[in-house]
């Protein structure tokens, strides 16, 4: 089997409501494919929601299981309500801008995994921030 064939899968996610234009839309998969491309994954499925999909992370969820993937690439952590947990609950995460990785968190309760798929909403109808200590972040940062 060639390097090519054995190349790992990626979810691409874009949240349609952190953007302003289709143009905003087109750029953003472009970019995220390229960078699909440069960690060598190949792209299984490209998942845009809009602002009313009140279960983002669980549809993000399901996308990744269908497709058997341990990936997820999104234009920034905008994208994903501005923290990289809850996405790490159940795969690795790479953003576009800035060109970074937040890996997979292993070993985690089914608690911690329905919170983050499923988060109360605020009144805002946006993702509240995850209660992550400071200390758990900046260590998953280095």
């Amino acid at each position: 089997m060639s390097n090519s064939q054995r190349r790992d899968k990626a979810v691409i996610y874009v949240n349609r409501g952190v953007l302003t234009s289709k143009a905003d839309l087109d750029w953003a998969t472009f970019y995220a494919r390229q960078r699909a491309q440069e960690l060598n994954l190949r792209v299984a499925e490209i998942l845009v929601l809009g602002n009313s999909d009140a279960a983002h992370m669980e549809s993000l969820y399901n996308a990744v299981r269908r497709v058997d993937s341990a990936c997820v690439i999104t234009p920034d952590l905008g994208h994903v309500g501005g923290n990289s947990d809850r996405v790490t609950v159940f795969a690795e995460l790479h953003t576009v801008a800035p060109a970074k990785r937040y890996p997979w968190r292993l070993g985690l309760s089914s608690t911690e995994l329905a919170d983050a798929l499923n988060p109360p909403q605020s009144r805002t109808g946006g993702f509240p921030p995850l209660q992550a200590s400071k200390t758990a972040e900046a260590q998953r940062d280095r």
